[in-house]
């Protein structure tokens, strides 16, 4: 008996604590702002509160992707977000770098891509081994994404294990040892113009 009682207190223990983390997210951004803030920095193209949500395109000048970040430190955690696709856009990308002195890596960890027909988890090339260690599409799948329609994004990374779900759409799972590491930032890339982002939750694990 006693030990079931304690089994019961360990379960209800760690009930509370999920629920805890649930109520208290480290991020629980719907952008009802009229700027973006320090937590954010733009690296490249136009990133705008507009109508409540944040709106994403590239500049033609800058000749690259439009890229802005988030800053939030994580390994293990739950990441949603809301996006639709407008105008010309090619590309979404949401995803991670590593942190400093995690990985012997340059650039990017990996991401979720999202495209009008499709979309799919890659692990980034390291630019300082570009042939020996290139981007790799771990998973990917066909889908209609509508232009001007809202979908919903989720992101869970245990370890070595990434799950993104997209409500309507399906799901796609995907590992590789380097994803277990530090996460400074949430990436956001958006290629063409432009995409659309809303209610960004990050929750801890």
């Amino acid at each position: 008996m006693k030990t079931l009682r304690l089994l019961l207190v360990l379960a209800c223990a760690s009930a509370a604590t999920l629920s805890a983390a649930e109520s208290n997210p480290l991020v629980d951004d719907d952008f009802g702002r009229a700027e973006l803030g320090k937590a954010w920095h733009v690296n490249t193209g136009s990133w705008k509160i507009v109508d409540g949500v944040l709106r994403a395109a590239e500049i033609k000048a800058d000749h690259h992707s439009a890229a802005a970040r988030r800053a939030i430190v994580t390994k293990d955690a739950d990441y949603e977000l809301r996006f639709r696709l407008t105008g010309d856009c090619k590309a979404f990308h949401f995803g991670f770098d590593p942190a400093p002195g995690e990985l012997k890596k340059k650039g990017h960890l990996y991401s979720v891509i999202v495209m009008p027909t499709g979309w799919r988890i890659m692990k980034h090339v390291d630019k300082a081994k570009r042939t020996e260690d290139p981007n790799e599409v771990l998973a990917t799948a066909k889908a209609a994404f509508k232009k001007g329609e809202w979908y919903s994004l989720k992101v869970v990374g245990r370890g070595d294990d990434v799950t993104a779900t997209i409500q309507g759409i399906g799901e796609l799972k995907a590992s590789h040892p380097t994803f277990h590491v530090k996460k400074p930032t949430l990436v956001f890339r958006c290629v063409g113009d432009g995409v659309e982002l809303d209610d960004i939750k990050v929750t801890r694990r």
